[in-house]
């Protein structure tokens, strides 16, 4: 299994590597995504499987694996969601992480975290001074299939993205 820590810390529990140590303390990694990376990889064990990060925004907890890696981590029959969910005490959401920042990825991005909901579109919105944010289009009649208020999703992506992001209804 790939995480973000080294395979001696996914096994143990307790303490970290000063190498995973540092990235804990430089916030390269949160408490979660060791919490996380330790709890996938006892249910998967040596799977070729990876976590990227774990997001957390009110009662939802965020998953973000490898291109492919979505129904292995949700098992059959979503055992592994349920044993999840059993453990950290929230609701858990798995989605593909992107590989390169495009609109395109960012929408399937979008579309995988706001499902059922459908994602009309991405904007790249750039502010005075070149910063930029994304701006996601959703229809109006789409507002109530979200699975989670806006501002909430917006907070997830935003962590996801590194980078601001908005919903917007048309």
């Amino acid at each position: 299994m790939k995480a973000p820590i080294c395979e001696v810390c996914l096994k143990t529990d307790g303490i970290l590597c000063p190498a995973d140590e540092k990235k804990l303390q430089e916030g390269i990694i949160s408490e979660l995504d060791v919490k996380v990376a330790r709890l996938l990889y006892k249910l998967l064990g040596d799977v070729d499987v990876e976590f990227r990060k774990a997001v957390e925004a009110g009662d939802l907890i965020v998953i973000v694996v490898g291109k492919g890696d979505v129904p292995l981590v949700i098992g059959k029959g979503g055992k592994n969601i349920k044993a999840l969910v059993k453990e950290l005490g929230k609701r858990v959401r798995v989605i593909e992480g992107i590989e390169a920042e495009t609109t395109d990825d960012i929408k399937k991005l979008a579309t995988d975290l706001f499902y059922p909901a459908s994602v009309f579109g991405v904007n790249v919105v750039y502010r005075p001074g070149g910063e930029k944010y994304y701006k996601i289009l959703v229809a109006t009649r789409e507002k109530k299939r979200l699975p989670e208020k806006p501002e909430l999703l917006e907070s997830i992506l935003a962590q996801v993205l590194g980078k601001d992001v908005k919903i917007s209804f048309i």
